[in-house]
């Protein structure tokens, strides 16, 4: 599903799920050939349960990367030094 159709879907703006993405609460999607997010149907349960936790006050974005279910931010792969 696209972003647009996964905002539909959870009534939030394509620009907040973006922002989710970028903060770890939501994994980054894999593309289509034409480079469009494609989200899997769980997408829409994560965004419930975010929002459902900010609810209950985990509500400051930059506490998100502490967040349960927040994902590991990807880190670059140590170079090698010839």
């Amino acid at each position: 599903m696209r972003t647009g159709e996964l905002a539909a879907a959870s009534g939030l703006t394509a620009k907040t799920i973006r922002f989710y993405e970028q903060a770890g609460l939501l994994p980054e999607p894999p593309r289509t050939s034409g480079g469009y997010r494609d989200y899997p149907p769980q997408a829409t349960q994560r965004l419930a349960f975010i929002r459902e936790a900010q609810a209950a006050g985990l509500t400051s974005p930059r506490s998100a990367p502490s967040w349960p279910c927040a994902i590991p931010a990807k880190r670059p792969a140590p170079t090698s030094r010839t």
